[in-house]
């Protein structure tokens, strides 16, 4: 009987000491792999009529927390930018690009992984996250395509620097999605897959934004509508379906956040977005409001052409 006193004694012991230690979030769990509860549609920002491509290229080098605009430094020429940042190394240009070239797609896309440096909750450096960027010249089957750490860009296809911005940005929501974003089971989820491949955890934050729109990777729920979704090319399936509002809410946030306010799934997706961070994203143009006209349905069909 005393025996099995001083075990429970222990044992409470043990659970007091780990509720502590939870409380002072020395184990990773609870808020990294919970979606997040707070309404960013609540919190009025300002209207800012710059377009995307001078707010990609401007002088402020501060992340603006009070509005959510982040901007990136404007640097003499490429060495002096790849000097200042960590990625230089992992892209790799292939055709023929003059310096000018190599200097705006290196600092166009070394600002959206600023971003998601500097702003993103999880445990992650996104910097460590990217393995190779292949930037080419000539054309492809498709414009971009990225996995979990790699992007490919077939330049033929894309027809300006802010399509090459909102391309970029789609990519990066994919390596975001399946790569940055984190989980802790060693368990699979093997209703979501990739690709037929089963590779999810049970805990993967991302199956709490597919789950609002998907039942499986290829099946929409059956109540899922056109409104549901940031554009016609995110229902394709759940990884397109993140990236593209993803795209949204960092180019186009004043966008986003107009219809999300019609449309009770999308203002999940909105605040899913924001809670990873913080609230704040890239560029808000007030002229996007423009699009939406008086059709609060609207959504473009392909978000990274909604610039153009």
């Amino acid at each position: 009987m005393k025996k099995r006193i001083i075990v429970l004694i222990k044992f409470i012991i043990l659970v007091a000491i780990f509720y502590v230690l939870l409380a002072f979030n020395v184990f990773r769990i609870g808020e990294k792999l919970v979606p997040s509860t707070k309404d960013y549609l609540q919190i009025n920002v300002p209207q800012e009529n710059q377009n995307l491509e001078e707010n990609y290229m401007n002088n402020d080098t501060a992340t603006q927390a009070s509005t959510g605009h982040f901007a990136a430094g404007n640097m003499a020429n490429l060495e002096s930018l790849c000097n200042n940042i960590a990625i230089c190394d992992k892209i790799h240009f292939n055709g023929t690009f003059s310096e000018t070239e190599k200097y705006n797609y290196t600092k166009f896309f070394s600002k959206i992984v600023q971003f998601i440096a500097d702003n993103g909750n999880q445990n992650k450096d996104i910097k460590e996250v990217i393995n190779k960027i292949d930037i080419n010249k000539e054309n492809g089957n498709r414009r971009g395509y990225a996995t979990h750490d790699t992007i490919i860009f077939n330049l033929g296809s894309v027809k300006s620097n802010k399509e090459f911005i909102e391309l970029s940005t789609h990519e990066m929501g994919h390596i975001t999605d399946l790569g940055y974003i984190e989980w802790l089971s060693s368990k699979k989820d093997k209703n979501y897959t990739e690709f037929g491949k089963v590779v999810f955890a049970i805990d993967d934050l991302s199956l709490s934004f597919y789950k609002l729109s998907w039942d499986n990777e290829t099946i929409r729920k059956a109540e899922a509508k056109k409104k549901n979704f940031c554009s016609g090319y995110g229902m394709s399936d759940p990884f397109e379906d993140f990236a593209e509002c993803f795209n949204l809410y960092t180019n186009h946030n004043i966008f986003f956040r107009q219809i999300a306010k019609t449309d009770s799934v999308l203002k999940k997706k909105y605040n899913f977005i924001a809670g990873i961070f913080n609230g704040q994203y890239i560029s808000s143009n007030s002229q996007d409001l423009t699009l939406i006209k008086t059709n609060s349905a609207r959504r473009p069909r392909d978000t990274t052409k909604l610039s153009n």
